[in-house]
């Protein structure tokens, strides 16, 4: 699957290049049959203007669909949600870590009418080191469980909030 590197500054500046890279991804995807169709298969099962179920559905949907494998050391990689679409079409094995399952989310729930924000969140005073999504004021980590409430283990001290 075609990967897109680039060059990054370091520290919170870095995190949000990293987050305006992810949004103009989910942003350019939004509208690719791909993703409408996968969109419109995963909320199938909600009712009419069930924005709740809808960002659940969608949220295990990725959960399901993309396994969560880590950037190599040093490096940070985004997959284009398009072509995540398009893999998951053809049946094909697709990865990824918090930033590329985050991105492929928000490019769906946008494609539905909905206006997610990438979080990136740092735990215990460090640097910000994971990104997950909020829609409609509910917390979407594609890492987790889709249908459990999600305890945090260590509280999200460090904060940076970006829309797409």
């Amino acid at each position: 699957m075609p990967l897109s590197l680039f060059a990054q500054s370091n520290g919170t500046q870095g995190v949000r290049q990293t987050l305006a890279k992810i949004a103009a991804l989910a942003n350019a995807s939004m509208l690719d049959p791909a993703i409408r169709d996968q969109a419109a298969y995963a909320i199938s099962g909600c009712g009419k203007g069930d924005k709740r179920c809808q960002c659940a559905a969608i949220l295990a949907w990725v959960n399901r669909k993309v396994q969560y494998v880590a950037d190599p050391s040093g490096v940070e990689l985004l997959h284009d949600p398009r072509l995540m679409a398009r893999a998951i079409a053809e049946n094909r094995r697709v990865y990824g870590d918090c930033d590329d399952m985050s991105g492929y989310l928000a490019a769906l729930l946008k494609s539905i009418g909905r206006s997610p924000i990438l979080r990136a969140v740092g735990y215990l005073h460090r640097p910000l080191s994971h990104v997950y999504v909020v829609c409609d004021g509910m917390p979407l980590d594609p890492t987790r469980d889709a249908w459990t409430v999600s305890v945090r283990v260590y509280p999200e001290t460090t904060v940076l909030e970006w829309p797409v």
